[in-house]
């Protein structure tokens, strides 16, 4: 996110919390920061933060005077909603350790009457979360990187020089000037301040993130009986001289709704077969608010996982094409000399025969095997706990 970029800027620069500068001090002060990291996407993002983010805070943060030590720990955190179990965990983690300060990273989207929710900070001031899916699909790391610096330059004054005034993280200039970024006083008392997206442009790199914790790209070979069926499909596509004619005859605004098409009866066929839609509820409009977010999220990942799926069986289908149908058979078989634009439209038509075999064969498998290709560990346990109460 490109505003992330903009709220914390290269180069070292006077801390706007109010930490003061301690060069010339003879006391060289190591301070930890604990990274606690959910499974799959936040623990990658971790690991890769680990070799730069003590680098970055010593320039950004502080002067050369304090060592920076970033520990990640790597923790399936329990609750399956929520974000005060996630700070009581990152609490219990600085009460319990050596670390002075923690960070959160999860993929568990959030939002609250203010918009979408990108972290919170602590109401004890040494702890925050950050939500990895309102960062976006991509660039993940260096705007997580950026983002934890801005938040350990505000929860480090009271570790650095106690008793000294903390500016609000609200007053900071640079998320003053921010355009889709602003921080926010919630209701919770647990929670001394939020940073929120606007909801214009929130909600939409939330979908994207929640779609990129999902790995929607799972779906090409987690579901072995759709691939089995979509290969056969593909074959019979392949090998079947009447396809290559049907595939001459279709002009170019056909063939391109016919692939609309299959990739909707796969992406339907898939939600609605294994149970993936949770219905609405009349409880509160949060609840209701939160089901319809996750099901789009669900749409999200599993069309991402369809286009990812026939764009692998097109490039298999279009390979074999190449190598079984000689030119001047195809050429005998359609009427007009054959070109390399035929046999796309042959991969095509057979991509989109392929699809739907898939979609029939994705029907032969669990819906366990179902939920565990296409949604990230902590969306799984939630689709898998929302199936066990029906």
């Amino acid at each position: 996110m490109a505003q992330i970029g903009d709220t914390v800027r290269r180069g070292r620069r006077a801390p706007a919390s109010g930490l003061p500068d301690r060069a010339g001090t003879a006391e060289d002060r190591e301070v930890v920061v604990g990274v606690l990291a959910d499974p799959d996407l936040p623990t990658t993002v971790a690991d890769r933060l680990n070799g730069t983010l003590a680098e970055m805070l010593a320039e950004r943060v502080s002067d050369v005077a304090v060592r920076w030590r970033v520990e990640v720990v790597r923790d399936a955190f329990e609750a399956l909603s929520g974000y005060e179990r996630l700070l009581d965990r990152a609490r219990h983690r600085v009460r319990t350790s050596d670390g002075d300060l923690a960070i959160c990273l999860t993929d568990a989207p959030l939002r609250d009457a203010h918009g979408v929710v990108l972290a919170e900070v602590g109401a004890d001031d040494t702890t925050a979360v950050i939500s990895l899916p309102a960062l976006g699909g991509v660039d993940l790391v260096r705007r997580t990187r950026r983002l934890i610096a801005l938040l350990v330059e505000h929860l480090a004054v009271d570790v650095l020089a106690p008793g000294t005034a903390r500016s609000p993280l609200r007053e900071d200039p640079r998320l003053r000037r921010a355009r889709t970024l602003h921080a926010v006083e919630p209701s919770d008392s647990d929670i001394s301040c939020e940073l929120v997206l606007s909801p214009r442009t929130g909600v939409l790199r939330l979908l994207l993130g929640m779609t990129r914790a999902n790995r929607p790209w799972q779906l090409v070979w987690g579901l072995s009986a759709a691939l089995g069926g979509a290969l056969a499909g593909g074959a019979f596509g392949v090998f079947y001289s009447n396809i290559w004619s049907l595939a001459d005859s279709l002009p170019a605004w056909r063939l391109a709704v016919v692939c609309v098409a299959a990739v909707v009866v796969y992406v339907v066929w898939l939600i609605a077969g294994h149970g993936l839609w949770q219905a609405t509820t009349t409880s509160t409009r949060r609840d209701d608010a939160r089901t319809t977010l996750r099901n789009a999220g669900t749409v999200l990942t599993v069309t991402a996982g369809a286009l990812v799926f026939c764009a692998a069986l097109f490039t298999v289908v279009l390979a074999a094409s190449l190598l079984v149908i000689t030119p001047s058979y195809l050429t005998s078989t359609i009427g007009h000399p054959a070109g390399f634009v035929d046999y796309l439209d042959v991969a095509l038509v057979a991509t989109v025969m392929g699809t739907i075999a898939g979609a029939v064969g994705s029907g032969l498998e669990d819906d366990t095997t179902i939920r565990h290709a296409t949604y990230g560990y902590r969306e799984r346990q939630r689709a898998e706990a929302d199936a066990d109460t029906r």
